[in-house]
């Protein structure tokens, strides 16, 4: 197994830096304030509520530790501002398989702290023995989809109409990359 450290600090535009590291279990209660901030918001992901309770949080992380997924956090001045998963696939034939999902705070985007995730994401998957990573975000944000084209996952297929929040239609966009192509 690869040898690589914990935590890395990444340059951002504004010239200050953000620290990314492997999660541990105490910074579940901040991963999920994250998520459920961009929830709230209500535009970027296909999710109404989410579960609250530690025992939802840590049998989350116990499981995904279990199975080899990435669990990335970013920091800014020890507070954390995004995290990254990059899980296995469920089914048996398809363990090299990873699905990306990556958020950030509102008010931490454009900063660069996304690119960050993702590019500590794909060394660490490699690492991990992933073969391809997959990942989806709807139509409409298009900020995503030019960071992970950046990142040289392509366009695959787009689900029209997959998901309908507050009365609007919303289409997925489906995006993979093949990491031995890099």
């Amino acid at each position: 197994m690869a040898v690589y450290e914990t935590t890395k600090a990444f340059p951002l535009k504004d010239g200050s830096t953000v620290k990314i590291r492997e999660a541990t279990p105490k910074d579940l209660a901040d991963i999920w304030r994250v998520f459920r901030s961009v929830i709230e918001e209500k535009k970027w992901i296909p999710v109404l509520f989410v579960e609250e309770g530690e025992f939802e949080r840590l049998s989350w992380f116990s499981h995904h530790k279990s199975v080899g997924s990435v669990i990335l956090v970013a920091e800014i001045e020890g507070k954390i501002v995004g995290h990254c998963l990059v899980e296995r696939d469920d089914w048996d034939a398809a363990e090299h398989v990873g699905n990306l999902g990556i958020m950030v705070t509102a008010e931490q985007r454009r900063r660069g702290i996304g690119d960050a995730l993702i590019t500590e994401a794909l060394i660490r998957a490699r690492e991990k023995g992933f073969e391809k990573i997959c990942l989806s975000t709807f139509n409409t944000n298009l900020n995503a989809i030019r960071l992970y084209e950046k990142h040289k996952f392509q366009i695959i297929g787009v689900r029209k109409r997959q998901f309908k929040m507050e009365g609007e239609y919303k289409d997925e966009v489906l995006m993979d990359l093949i990491l031995d192509s890099q």
